[in-house]
């Protein structure tokens, strides 16, 4: 193949994109065409996954087959006087962690089990020169020698990685956008340093992803899974770290870590949240920031734009960070913290040191509430599988609701005034708004909006089971038309906020603007 691919020239790295193009569109169609099994298949949830229909989730048998050609293809590139880089070390430990993914999307494995596989890829990776043992200065001359911390590090980079991609494929089209962008870079720098296995390698995974994002795109027809993410973050992980000048080596991992910089920014907002509110930090929810944006009215082809447009902007900053040998590196700080902060702003989060001291005093007061409702929760989603009945279940909620001081908005709306009573509502869909009065807390504080929430799980889990409409008597209120729910919205928190609070908040009563007072199933949280 070597001979084949010399012979093309400059079509070389053409023919290995339409070559992995068509793989990965033959191996797609004919998993939609020949998947009969229930299992490898996505059910909505109405929270996080909101499709009506299962969609397939194995989609990374198509990358997968991708990822054999690419390894053939970078292997066959090698010169015979030098070692290869991208190996079969390389891709058996790929396929392990494309395997360790793709049993979990059919069978659902422990954490603890994938974790440790995880580590034991890591490691031996390490042992097969795929390590951060040695890196240079990015502003000037010297190296660091890692010694034993760098099997340490090497295990994390390719246990963070994989697990990074897995945890921000929450939208169609989002963790193949940004496996695109990953692989156009990192096939730059095999260009622009010389290493043509590694350039190949990428070339051939983007005609491959290409492929799949046919597919992905919203509306999606077939999801990557953890099969996918997993492996796709392993060919990261691990090309990253081929290079036979060591010195490199941070340039190179500089360069990815700036290119995943919205992922990391999400994954770890998601993470602080939670472990600030008292939920396990490793919780699903419906809080990200593509979440968010969609809260603002934005269609998920137009986030998908925003979002593709950042990680294109994040990846020509990681490579202006290589190609100037870090010089560029703080224009890059500066250009990023200026990011960060106004889209924090943009999406609602709290974007000065007054603002997050004041929603960091507001979580603190409602962990304790949050955690008591969150443990409801998980005690209604056990009940799901005892309680005979939807009556039963219901019945146990408003129990439960009673116990944290909530109860149900039930008749005229919008319920009459109470300075000592709030009203906060609920999105729970497109057609279904959950109305609640609950103790007034002090200010703008959004602690019931968090305790509420806790519960979306397992409202949709009864839904999803009795597959009965939500009662009305528990405050649920069911709209055929998206216009009548809005105004229904805006109506409700219009009559919520109390002069104090809204000369407080600069918000004129009646207004209903005042941006504290509401919050949706998608998630709205500062």
């Amino acid at each position: 193949m070597n001979a084949t691919l010399e012979m093309l020239g400059y079509f070389r790295e053409a023919t290995v994109f339409f070559c992995a193009l068509l793989i990965g569109l033959g191996s797609v169609v004919l998993l939609r065409c020949f998947w009969r099994s229930d299992r490898g298949r996505d059910v909505g949830d109405g929270v996080r996954k909101l499709q009506t229909e299962p969609i397939l989730r194995v989609g990374g048998v198509a990358l997968f087959a991708v990822f054999l050609f690419a390894c053939l293809t970078a292997m066959s590139s090698s010169h015979p006087d030098r070692v290869s880089l991208v190996g079969w070390p390389f891709f058996l430990l790929g396929t392990t962690m494309f395997l360790l993914g793709f049993l979990d999307d059919l069978f659902g494995l422990p954490a603890l089990l994938r974790l440790f596989v995880q580590i034991a890829v890591g490691v031996a990776a390490y042992l097969c020169e795929m390590r951060i043992d040695l890196v240079s200065h990015p502003l000037g001359a010297g190296e660091i020698e890692t010694g034993a911390f760098g099997l340490v590090l090497t295990v994390i980079w390719f246990a963070a990685i994989p697990n990074l991609i897995n945890l921000v494929d929450g939208m169609d089209g989002l963790a193949g956008g940004i496996a695109l962008f990953l692989s156009l870079t990192l096939a730059t720098l095999g260009a622009f340093s010389g290493h043509t296995e590694l350039l190949l390698l990428h070339v051939a995974l983007v005609g491959g992803i290409v492929a799949f994002l046919i597919f992905n795109l919203p509306p999606a027809k077939i999801y990557m899974g953890d099969g996918g993410a997993y492996l796709i973050g392993f060919i990261i992980a691990g090309s990253s770290l081929l290079t036979s000048n060591k010195g490199s080596i941070f340039g190179a991992l500089l360069v990815v870590v700036i290119a995943l910089g919205f992922p990391i920014l999400d994954t770890a907002l998601a993470m602080l949240r939670r472990g600030l509110t008292g939920l396990p930090v490793m919780r699903p929810d419906a809080l990200h920031l593509h979440h968010r944006l969609l809260t603002l009215g934005f269609s998920k082809r137009n986030i998908l734009f925003i979002l593709y447009g950042v990680f294109a902007g994040l990846s020509i900053l990681g490579l202006s960070v290589f190609l100037s040998a870090g010089y560029t590196l703080p224009i890059v700080g500066m250009v990023a913290t200026i990011a960060v902060i106004q889209t924090m702003r943009f999406v609602g989060l709290p974007h000065n040191f007054a603002e997050v001291k004041k929603v960091l005093r507001d979580i603190v007061a409602a962990r304790k509430d949050v955690r008591y409702a969150y443990a409801m929760s998980l005690v209604l989603e056990h009940d799901l599988e005892r309680v005979p009945d939807a009556g039963g279940f219901w019945e146990k909620l408003r129990e439960f609701l009673s116990r944290l001081g909530i109860t149900p908005v039930v008749g005229e709306l919008p319920p009459p005034a109470d300075p000592e009573r709030k009203t906060i509502v609920v999105r729970i869909d497109e057609s279904t708004l959950w109305v609640l009065r609950c103790p007034r807390p002090e200010g703008t504080s959004r602690r019931w909006e968090r305790v509420a929430r806790c519960f979306l799980s397992a409202i949709m889990g009864a839904r999803a089971r009795w597959g009965s409409g939500l009662p009305a008597s528990l405050g649920f209120l069911g709209f055929e038309d998206p216009g009548a729910l809005a105004a229904t919205e805006r109506a409700l928190l219009a009559a919520n906020t109390p002069p104090a609070v809204a000369a407080e908040s600069g918000t004129a009563p009646g207004t209903g603007t005042d941006p504290a007072s509401t919050t949706t199933g998608l998630g709205a949280e500062s």
